[in-house]
């Protein structure tokens, strides 16, 4: 397969940066025809943003020697400051922290910076949300910032900090990104069919009113 890093313009991305992954037509001959009774839908999703390529959905990069990296999905990709972001390297910062047990990275349109990355992190037992002062738990976000700006670049910087007790996820265990994307933006989401925790995503709804009224949001 000929595969490309393709950029938002879709002009080809320089070795080492991120970008979307493409695969040029025509694909081999076993590849999926079309989605079954949906063929409008296949063209939409898989080839009229990246004419005469595939688009795969996945955001990658590809080295000097041609080797290809695969960093998330485009949908965990965020544009600030003029960077391309995965969430997930963000996500892998916060997660090396040892107070941190997991975190979820996601896109929160700023009206003055544009997007920018917003961090619900989850603690270990021992720095659990009713052990910590306000202090403390400040303290932490602030920490948590100052990696992501050391080890990724100032350009990285979280908009917000949101600890929580749990995180919306389904029941094999995946976290539910998007939805929580939606409710930190206040936009309409389907209630997922397979969370594993209903009552996780109103304990969501009201930690971003929290946060969102703590740094005048409302």
């Amino acid at each position: 397969m000929d595969i490309k890093i393709f950029r938002e313009d879709n002009t080809e991305a320089e070795a080492g940066e991120l970008g979307k992954v493409v695969i040029k037509l025509p694909m081999p001959p076993q590849f999926m025809l079309s989605i079954w009774g949906s063929e409008e839908r296949f063209i939409e999703k898989y080839l009229e943003e990246t004419p005469g390529y595939y688009t795969s959905g996945d955001a990658g990069i590809m080295n000097e020697y041609g080797y290809l990296s695969i960093m998330a999905r485009t949908d965990d990709v965020i544009n600030t400051a003029a960077h391309r972001i995965s969430t997930g390297r963000l996500e892998e910062v916060i997660n090396d922290d040892e107070r941190c047990v997991e975190s979820a990275v996601v896109g929160f349109y700023d009206d003055i910076k544009g997007e920018c990355p917003l961090a619900f992190v989850t603690l270990r037992n021992e720095y659990s949300m009713d052990k910590l002062s306000e202090e403390e738990m400040n303290k932490i976000k602030k920490e948590l910032n100052t990696a992501i700006r050391t080890d990724v670049g100032a350009f990285a910087s979280l908009i917000g900090v949101i600890l929580c007790d749990k995180l919306p996820k389904t029941r094999s265990g995946k976290i539910l990104r998007g939805t929580i994307r939606a409710i930190a933006e206040n936009k309409e989401y389907r209630f997922p069919a397979t969370i594993e925790d209903e009552t996780s995503l109103q304990y969501i709804e009201d930690q971003v009113k929290a946060w969102k009224k703590s740094v005048g949001r409302m």
